[in-house]
């Protein structure tokens, strides 16, 4: 029977759901009341209107349509009417319950991711020994990855099974690790390094690596470097310096060893362990219970690394170290997954407090 409404009534019909839903108090349901089925103006006055005037074979079928939609909307109205009720009486009891003695409730407030905050934490052991931040882009070039790095041609490094290239620039690639930052700081002061008596400096920042993500391995990582370049360079300077500051990390009474390793940089190379913080050497699961964790690598720079940024390895000599971030964080947290740094549970970084 809708084809005996008229155009504008089945128009109003049509949006009646969608204004009873938009209407979020009593005075506005009123209003929408009114328009509706007010006796004066509304559509239900002016479907009355045309009842009184439609010819009388049809004023049976009118009537019943315009019944049925009366009945429709009145209906819509009155429980509308009820939810909002409802909802006012609960806001008027929460009203009443409440204690103006309170104090008010605190926002939650943003702060430093642990990983950042285990970063800022390394820079800052490392600052009273002179040690200043430099930073490169992560978006890198084959020389700086690898040919300043002493990496040979064959390097299972260089694949791409192992290393993002980028596609539409096959001469650049997402950098590896952060010691291209060596590289270019070395090529930057080269000219100067007898001004400034040799350089020291720290390089922390994201790397990528082709890895499968899993609880030990992320596809991305954060590492920090150290380079320290002068004259009469050794290892006793690597070892002084490194007790110096895994002490101050892990605390005064921490033991390191150095064991031979090799990395193309560094000659010779080895790894750092220091003794277990977690259960004072004694063994416990983190250290597999030997007493020691091993925490970097390390060792002096190869000749060919200081040749390549133009500075002569006879004059000049010096040490670097590299360590991972979210290895660190893992063992000082003793936290089993490395995904649950980077999945942003809220519960999980509020209790990452001791890491700085």
């Amino acid at each position: 029977m809708d084809h005996l409404l008229p155009a504008e009534i089945l128009e109003a019909d049509r949006a009646f759901a969608g204004a009873l839903a938009a209407c979020g108090d009593l005075d506005a349901l009123l209003r929408l009341k009114g328009a509706y089925v007010g006796r004066e103006g509304s559509h239900a006055a002016r479907l009355m209107e045309l009842l009184k005037a439609a010819p009388k074979e049809q004023k049976r079928d009118l009537g019943a349509a315009i019944n049925g939609l009366k009945q429709q909307w009145e209906e819509g109205l009155k429980a509308r009417q009820g939810e909002l009720e409802t909802a006012k009486k609960h806001l008027n009891a929460l009203a009443s319950n409440w204690d103006s003695s309170l104090p008010p409730p605190v926002p939650a407030h943003g702060a430093l991711h642990p990983l950042n905050r285990l970063v800022d934490r390394l820079v800052e052991v490392f600052r009273p020994l002179g040690f200043h931040v430099e930073e490169g882009p992560e978006v890198e070039t084959e020389a700086h990855n690898f040919d300043g790095l002493n990496i040979p041609e064959d390097h299972p490094a260089k694949a791409s099974s192992d290393t993002f290239y980028l596609a539409a620039h096959p001469e650049l690639l997402l950098r590896t690790h952060t010691s291209p930052v060596q590289v270019r700081t070395l090529l930057r002061v080269a000219p100067s390094l007898e001004q400034h008596g040799g350089i020291r400096f720290l390089a922390p920042g994201r790397v990528y690596r082709k890895d499968e993500i899993d609880p030990t391995h992320s596809p991305m990582f954060h590492q920090v470097e150290g380079m320290l370049v002068g004259h009469d360079i050794g290892m006793q300077h690597l070892k002084g310096t490194l007790e110096y500051a895994l002490r101050a990390l892990f605390g005064p009474h921490t033991e390191i060893r150095l064991r031979p390793s090799y990395f193309p940089f560094v000659e010779p190379g080895c790894e750092v362990d220091v003794s277990c913080p977690l259960c004072d050497a004694k063994g416990c699961r983190v250290c597999k219970g030997s007493g020691w964790v091993e925490i970097l690598g390390a060792g002096l720079l190869h000749p060919n690394v200081l040749r390549y940024a133009g500075i002569d390895p006879a004059e000049w000599s010096g040490w670097a170290f590299g360590m991972g971030v979210e290895r660190m964080a893992m063992m000082l947290s003793q936290t089993p997954d490395l995904r649950l740094f980077f999945e942003n549970d809220q519960r999980f970084l509020k209790a990452m407090g001791g890491l700085d």
